[in-house]
Order: C-alpha cells, then sequence, then structure tokens
C-alpha cells in the first residue's frame, strides 16, 4: 500500500466526524473529571485538615490539664511541671510545645523543644479577639527523627478565655495527614490517564457503532451505478435522524432512476425516430445519383450521402450509447481471444489505413499459454474498431499503425500505438469524455464519441482503456482484458 494510500485512509480517521465526536466526548467527559477531581482533592484536603485540627484540639486540651501554673501568673514563678508520661494523641516524643507569655517571652520548653521558636503574633490577636485557638501549618521545624515534611502549629490560652496572658503552642508532625493527601495524588495522577484512555476508547468504539449504517450507506452508494440504479440502501432497524438520512437517500435514488430512464427513453425513441427520414433520404439521394447525367450534380449527392452516413454514424453511436449507459442484460459473454477478432478486424481496418498509406502491423507475442477471456464479442469488435479508426484518423500519411498482443496467467493486454501529433497535455483527461477531441481544427473530421464507447465498453468488462505515456511521437493506447479466474 502506498503512503498516498495510507494516509488518505488515515484522513477520515483523524478528521472525520467520529474523531471529532470521540474528541468532544473526551474533552467533555475529561473536563468534568479533571474539575470533579480538583474539587475531591481540595474537600479531603480540607477534611482531613479539619480532622487533624481537632485531634490538635484534644491534644492540647490534654497537655494543658497537665501544666501547673503558679499564683498570680507571675512570671517569676518556678519552672512549669508538664507530665509527660501520660499518652495522647499524639506521640510525645515527636510533639514539640512552649509555653508563651502574651509578650511573646517564652517561659517553658518540652523536653525536646529547645529549638522550637514558631510566630506567634497574628496567632495571639486571633485568639484575643474571641476564637478558642489558632492554627498554622509550617515546614521550617527541623528535628532529629523528622516523620514529616509539614507540622501544624496550634496557639492555645492556658489562663484566661476572655484575656488570656499565658498561651500554649504545640507543633505536631503530619505524617499522617500527607500520606493520605499523597495516596490521592497518586490515585488521581494514574487513575486520570486511565480514565481518558478508557473514554478515548469507548469514544471510538461506539461512535463506530453509532456510525456504522452511515458507513454501510457510502458503501452502498459507491457501488450504485447506472446500471444499479434500482438499487436502495438499507434501511437500519433504529428510528432516528440515520434512518431519515437513508429513506432520504432511497428517495434521490428513485428520482435519479426514473429521470435517467426518461433521459435513455429519450435518446433511444429520438434516435429511432431520426433514423428512418435519415434512411429515406439516403436512399433517395441515392436514386438521383444513379439517374443523374450531369457530373456536376452527381459529386454534389455524393457529397450529401457522405454526410448523411456520417450522421448516420452519430445516430448509431448514440444509440450505443443509451444502451451501454443503461447497463441492464447488455452484456452476452462467451469465451473468446481478443487476438482472433483483432485478425478478423484487419482486412476491413486495412482498407480505411490505404486512403493515408498506413500499413497496420500486429505483432502477437506468445509467451505463455493463450488463454480466453469472457468478452461480449460484438461490443469488443467495436471497441477494438474505434481505437484502430481513432489511430488511423490522427496518424500522419506514409506512418505505421503497431497492434501488440500479449498476455501472461492473469490477463491479456492490447496495446495500439500510433505515430501522428499525439494528444496535447491539456486534453489528456478529458479524452475519454463524451464529444471530447484531441485536436478541434477541421483538418481532421470526427465528433469525440468513439474513445468514449471504447472505454464504457471497457467499463463493461471490468476494465479500462489507459493512455500511455511515450518517449516518441503519436498515441499509445492499451487495455487489459482479465482472464476467468478457475
Amino acid at each position: 500500500m502506498s503512503l498516498k494510500h495510507r494516509i488518505n485512509n488515515l484522513i477520515p480517521i483523524l478528521f472525520g466526524i467520529r474523531a471529532r465526536l470521540t474528541a468532544m466526548f473526551v474533552l467533555i467527559f475529561g473536563t468534568t473529571t479533571v474539575i470533579f477531581s480538583i474539587f475531591l482533592y481540595y474537600f479531603l484536603n480540607q477534611s482531613l485538615l479539619k480532622d487533624f485540627d481537632e485531634s490538635l484540639f484534644n491534644y492540647s486540651v490534654d497537655v494543658s490539664q497537665t501544666i501547673e501554673i503558679g499564683q498570680n501568673n507571675s512570671l517569676t514563678l518556678p519552672p512549669l511541671k508538664i507530665d509527660e508520661g501520660k499518652i495522647y494523641p499524639f506521640s510525645a516524643g515527636n510533639t514539640l510545645f512552649i509555653i508563651r507569655h502574651i509578650s511573646g517571652e517564652i517561659l517553658s520548653y518540652g523536653s525536646n523543644s529547645k529549638n522550637f521558636n514558631p510566630r506567634y503574633k497574628a496567632q495571639f490577636k486571633q485568639i484575643l479577639a474571641g476564637a478558642d485557638s489558632a492554627y498554622h501549618t509550617t515546614t521550617n521545624i527541623s528535628t532529629e527523627d523528622r516523620e514529616a515534611i509539614s507540622h501544624r502549629i496550634i496557639t492555645f490560652p492556658l489562663d484566661s478565655d476572655s484575656k488570656p496572658t499565658l498561651f500554649l503552642q504545640i507543633a505536631a508532625p503530619m505524617g499522617t495527614f500527607e500520606t493520605q493527601l499523597n495516596q490521592m495524588k497518586t490515585i488521581l495522577l494514574f487513575g486520570l490517564p486511565g480514565i481518558l484512555l478508557v473514554a478515548i476508547i469507548s469514544g471510538l468504539y461506539l461512535s463506530a457503532r453509532a456510525l456504522r449504517p452511515v458507513q454501510d450507506m457510502i458503501d452502498k452508494t459507491n457501488n450504485i451505478n447506472a446500471s444499479k440504479l434500482d438499487e436502495r440502501v438499507a434501511l437500519p432497524k433504529s428510528k432516528d435522524e440515520i434512518k431519515k438520512l437513508a429513506e432520504t437517500i432511497n428517495l434521490m435514488l428513485e428520482r435519479i432512476e426514473i429521470a435517467f430512464q426518461s433521459q435513455e427513453k429519450f435518446i433511444s425513441n429520438a434516435s429511432h425516430q431520426l433514423l428512418t427520414p435519415i434512411t429515406i433520404l439516403k436512399g433517395e439521394v441515392e436514386l438521383e445519383i444513379k439517374h443523374e447525367p450531369h457530373p456536376e450534380k452527381r459529386i454534389f449527392y455524393s457529397s450529401i450521402l457522405q454526410e448523411i452516413d456520417s450522421l448516420t454514424g452519430i445516430i448509431n453511436s448514440m444509440l450505443l450509447l443509451a444502451k451501454i449507459d443503461s447497463g441492464k442484460n447488455i452484456l452476452h459473454v462467451v469465451e473468446s481471444h481478443p487476438a482472433e477478432l483483432i485478425i478478423d478486424l484487419l482486412p476491413r481496418m486495412q482498407k480505411l489505413a490505404e486512403q493515408k498509406n498506413i500499413k497496420i502491423k500486429l505483432d502477437i507475442i506468445e509467451n505463455s499459454e493463450r488463454v480466453a477471456c469472457l468478452i461480449d464479442v460484438e461490443l469488443m469488435e467495436q471497441l477494438f474498431s474505434n481505437l484502430i479508426e481513432n489511430a488511423i484518423k490522427y496518424s500522419f500519411r506514409d506512418s505505421p499503425i503497431l497492434i501488440r498482443v500479449f498476455w501472461n496467467e492473469m490477463a491479456t493486454k492490447i496495446e495500439i500505438e500510433d505515430f501522428g501529433p499525439g494528444v496535447p497535455e491539456p486534453a489528456r483527461k478529458d479524452i475519454f469524455n463524451h464529444f471530447s477531441r484531441a485536436d478541434t481544427s477541421s483538418k481532421i473530421k470526427g465528433y469525440g464519441l468513439g474513445l468514449s464507447i471504447a472505454q464504457k465498453i471497457a467499463h463493461l468488462h471490468g476494465t479500462a482503456i489507459l493512455l500511455e505515456n511515450k518517449a516518441t511521437n503519436g498515441a499509445l493506447f492499451s487495455i487489459e482484458l482479465p482472464h476467468p479466474q478457475i
């Protein structure tokens, strides 16, 4: 498969409606999931922090009940006594605590809290404003056995509920808190990409299933041609917009079929109606030529007769085109060798070529066992006649026409080469269209139907006529007729 073909196959996948629906689904689902995860993480953080603060508050109450304060809260009192043997919500060995005076002076330390000196001014203001305690988090505490990055510090009043002068400050490691948040982060960091991947795969799968009837319609309509206009796309079972689309396509195909049949009928009837008076006119002219004694008038009648024959040829070509375009029951295939058909045509074609002193040369290259093709003999004779007549028409005088026939196990190939002016580059793409001519001057007579008819006959046989590139002057047409598969 070529790179270009692969790219063409990738374009609908990357930029088609299936990809856009999946992208929209993933964007909406992913955005919603990310926002939900952020809120989930925020509320978990707040909930854990609230529980941690409540435990720290209870711990502070327990610690405060073990502290003995002297009379009148004198700063000259003996050192405070703290019962460190009691079991608390937090490990006493990992918590730090001090007692401060409202002035900021540290009155007492815990056993491992000599270097503990947290901020206090903002916390004192909160308590003096009516709060029962104040909290803040710090990462600046360094201990010998550090079990957490952060510490939560509570500032707690000791001596009075209204105007306290002594405050307890305790720092507790937030190891459990950090562990729970890190677990949540891990779940979100690994879970979100997994969820988005599942969303992408699910979106592609669901969009493919939803659009499968549309793809079936595309495949079916691509296979409908002029000979299959009676076929219709299958209606899906679901009663939705896709079924409405299928019904609309079928209605359009029905209208096209009616219009096409009407056009075929018109062309066929018009051609038959034209042939009758032209045939009568030709008989009258031939009769006049026989009884006309003056040579000048006989030449005039002969010219009229040539134009009548030309007009008859056009009408017959249009009839054949209408018959081919209908595509219904016109092929009567039999096993036959294309080389034998060309040999039968050569005497008639050579008489036509002698008017320009052209020699037709047939070269049959037998490089393997000859295999017959399944062809409609009458139509294939018309194809070869049109190609050879076209070569004669456009060849220079005294030049040859080369016909080569060779075959392999898969197909028989026929090449017809002339040595005329060739086909100009701008005309190559339209050379097989109706009424298209490579030379539009009046020097070469023709109406541009021969190659069009030949190409349509080739298509009926499942192949095509190709205009090959040539290094020398002239044109080279080729056709490959496939062999029957055993």
